[in-house]
């Protein structure tokens, strides 16, 4: 190879590194930038949430359990309002996520950012501090990942583990009847009598 080609070689590789670098660097100052956006915002809608009384989880949550809605939309908000405030509280572990006092007390402010969602007095919780379905029993959580919710309501008979539950798959699908409950593999393997 000659030198002249050579030092082509060089200074194209120069410029496709320097290349490179800028545009990692650009990506990085994106998602920083985004990064700003989200926290600005979140601080904004806290102020207005402040101002105007209202927490961000109780605006999501202002028509649960009312008759005008359906029990799937229940869930959906409810949905909704943990998945946002697992945004806003970041990490792998935001909050103690199983029982369902676990998730009442992070929707009320018991996470690592001490950020609270849902006031005290939003109609989803009871006197215990759960939160309830729009018939009043406590709702059972599944959690499955961090970003993998089940969420199941006893339905209209109070009954938990019935057909008449309604039980929000994390994917936004609903199980109904049978599907609710099936058959255990000890039950499925023990032979009939």
């Amino acid at each position: 190879m000659t030198r002249k080609r050579f030092i082509v070689l060089l200074g194209l590789v120069f410029l496709i590194g320097t290349g490179f670098l800028l545009f990692q660097n650009w990506r990085w100052l994106a998602v920083e930038e985004a990064s700003r956006l989200a926290i600005q915002e979140g601080m904004e809608e806290q102020q207005k949430a402040h101002q105007t009384g209202r927490l961000p989880g109780d605006e999501i949550l202002q028509n649960y359990a009312q008759e005008s809605a359906r029990p799937e939309e229940d869930l959906n908000a409810l949905f909704h309002a943990v998945s946002n405030l697992m945004l806003l509280v970041k990490g792998d572990s935001p909050f103690r996520m199983g029982a369902n006092e676990e998730f009442a007390a992070a929707l009320r402010g018991k996470n690592r950012d001490q950020l609270r969602f849902v006031s005290d007095k939003s109609q989803i919780f009871n006197s215990q501090g759960q939160i309830i379905d729009r018939w009043d029993i406590p709702l059972y959580f599944h959690t499955l990942a961090h970003d993998r919710i089940d969420i199941r309501s006893a339905g209209p008979d109070r009954k938990m583990w019935t057909e008449d539950d309604l039980h929000r798959h994390y994917d936004g699908t609903f199980l109904k009847g049978a599907a609710l409950n099936p058959a255990s593999l000890i039950e499925e393997a023990s032979p009939r009598r």
